[in-house]
């Protein structure tokens, strides 16, 4: 395991016009423009310290990289020159969000919940100090720097402002349209005793999950990776977007039989996928095809 982040978000979560921001000012400033925190208070039009927030989100959501320059994805979606998602209308670029905040490692409580948690606890359900407890196990287990409990907390209420509203507010509801990833329905609330909430990840069929962007996801996480098993996807993929396994076989059959470059095999109880590409072109053409049908 790698060594797990956090902090760094400023108790902010994403909102969702904040990506947007962010792109189009390093496309006209280049990443140096964050150096000027007037300018950047300026042009990006928040405080200080929503200024350094997006700075993380850009980095969480894998939209710069390790140069501090615009990641391919974030050309694709927010590139003022044909991007084809700008303002985040299409719900495959949630998923797609969803995908990069859990895999990116910026923001290491999205891939512990979704993955690690719910894959070894074997539980759908959680609250804030069961998730505290199990990141300080995967603290220990990965020898990553001793964080505090108070930073534990703070990610993990981020974490839940993410996905979920709360009570509703005139306040929450503009939160909520700042806040993309709710719409996804990813996670409730089931109870609240003694002051404590008990949340529950939305495990469906997502028969509607576009397969395009599955697709993209699949061949970007395994490109290495001649033969991917079933159960490495379900603990992967099919956890980060919530899926159950019927549900998962079925999205996986429809990949195979749309795209030939996917291929299914059950040979002997052991049920697994090849990848008959081997490009970053079709990975990417996997994206543009899936945009221009909604042209």
């Amino acid at each position: 395991m790698s060594n797990l982040k956090f902090s760094g978000h400023d108790t902010f979560h994403c909102r969702q016009q904040w990506l947007l921001k962010g792109v189009e000012f390093i496309d006209s400033q280049r990443y140096s423009g964050f150096q000027n925190l007037e300018e950047a208070i300026l042009n990006l039009g928040v405080g200080k310290n929503m200024v350094q927030s997006i700075q993380y989100w850009l980095r969480a959501f894998g939209l710069i990289n390790e140069e501090r320059k615009l990641t391919d994805i974030a050309k694709i979606i927010f590139s003022a020159n044909g991007g084809f998602d700008r303002y985040l209308e299409d719900e495959g670029t949630l998923w797609l969000l969803q995908y990069l905040v859990c895999t990116v490692d910026i923001a290491s409580i999205y891939k512990l919940i979704f993955s690690d948690f719910t894959n070894e606890r074997i539980s759908n359900e959680f609250d804030e100090r069961q998730i505290i407890n199990f990141i300080k196990v995967k603290i220990a287990e990965s020898s990553s720097r001793e964080t505090s409990e108070n930073t534990l907390s703070s990610d993990f209420k981020v974490f839940i402002q993410s996905y979920f509203s709360g009570v509703r507010t005139l306040k929450s509801i503009e939160d909520d349209f700042n806040s993309p990833l709710i719409e996804l329905n990813l996670i409730s609330s089931i109870s609240r005793e003694n002051g404590v909430i008990t949340y529950k990840l939305n495990k469906e069929n997502r028969s509607d999950f576009p397969l395009e962007i599955f697709g993209y996801c699949l061949f970007d996480l395994y490109e290495n990776n001649s033969a991917i098993q079933f159960k490495d996807i379900r603990k992967t993929l099919g956890s980060y977007f919530v899926i159950s396994n019927e549900g998962l076989e079925i999205i996986i059959e429809n990949l195979c039989r749309e795209y030939s470059e996917f291929i299914f095999n059950d040979d002997a109880g052991i049920r697994q996928i090849q990848i008959k590409a081997d490009s970053e072109e079709f990975k990417i053409n996997l994206l543009q095809k899936y945009y221009r049908r909604g042209l």
